[in-house]
């Protein structure tokens, strides 16, 4: 079984269930491709040839369908809620913005100009008074963002875990959490393959989500070994690791988790074709919430 994912918390139960031979208690033989965020597109349109499941971010996944890939959802992959943020909205100090509303005629830096958290801070701005017109989106990487912040090049950044605990520390003021803003709690990763390949094998599928659901168990009784894991296994500082809340692991997913999303992709007008309806991406095999 190939897997391909990107090398960030939310996405890294695989290399825990590798690491514990969780898939070989379930039969599995996988190989795990941890590739650049930004391949992230075009672990949908490899589905079948390169991979046969892949980590996938709800606005991507609507994409992919609306393009004509014929893609399904097999199982979520965590949660973001108010207990458990992953992502967060910081105005910089120097600023003396308090609220969403005041970003209005600001620079605002996202990791990219499409994709999940874009389109959260898109929704977040629109809920709070403020167009996409009246703001200039940039795109900038997480781990330049501090100092971007930090030089005034930018007025607020968007970001995840485990870069929030840097922006909080240097006294940077947080607005909200933009995944929030769609649904909360919010479905804001998940596990797709291709359709046909899933509907071929049920057991691969189930033996799949099984072994995360044991790495998840895992890491709740082993958080100390799990952080120590995670820090070499995402090339992270000791420090960084040692603070950021882990994720909320759930492998339920239903098709009504994905309506919000359908609905904010539709709103933003940012993808071309026919949107799928929550029932098209959440099939049989995916219906475990």
């Amino acid at each position: 079984m190939r897997i391909a994912l990107i090398p960030a918390a939310p996405p890294s139960l695989p290399l825990i269930a590798e690491k514990n031979g969780g898939f070989t208690a379930q039969g599995l033989k996988v190989k795990i491709s941890a590739l650049p965020s930004t391949s992230i597109t075009t672990f949908a349109p490899g589905l079948g040839r390169q991979y046969d499941i892949a980590w996938g971010t709800p606005a991507d996944v609507i994409a992919a369908s609306a393009q004509g890939h014929d893609i399904t959802v097999i199982a979520g992959a965590y949660l973001d809620s108010t207990e458990h943020s992953q992502a967060q909205i910081f105005a910089a100090k120097a600023g003396r913005i308090a609220s969403l509303a005041g970003l209005k005629g600001k620079r605002i830096a996202t990791p990219s100009l499409s994709g999940t958290l874009y389109l959260s801070v898109l929704t977040s701005l629109k809920k709070a008074g403020v167009d996409a017109k009246d703001v200039t989106l940039v795109e900038v990487p997480f781990p330049t963002m501090l100092d971007q912040l930090n030089a005034g090049r930018v007025d607020a950044v968007a970001t995840i875990q485990p870069f929030i605990g840097a922006l909080k520390g240097a006294g940077h003021t947080a607005l909200g959490d933009p995944f929030l803003s769609v649904a909360s709690p919010a479905v804001a990763g998940m596990w797709i393959a291709g359709r046909s390949w899933a509907e071929k094998n049920p057991k691969k599928v189930a033996s799949f989500v099984a072994a995360l659901d044991a790495a998840d168990t895992w890491v709740a009784a082993h958080d100390q070994e799990a952080r120590t894991f995670l820090t070499t296994a995402l090339k992270l500082p000791p420090q960084v690791m040692a603070v950021a809340p882990l994720p909320d692991w759930d492998s339920s997913i239903s098709p009504e988790a994905l309506t919000p999303w359908i609905d904010a992709v539709s709103a933003s007008g940012q993808v071309n074709g026919t949107l799928p309806k929550p029932s098209d991406l959440v099939g049989t095999a995916g219906k475990n919430g």
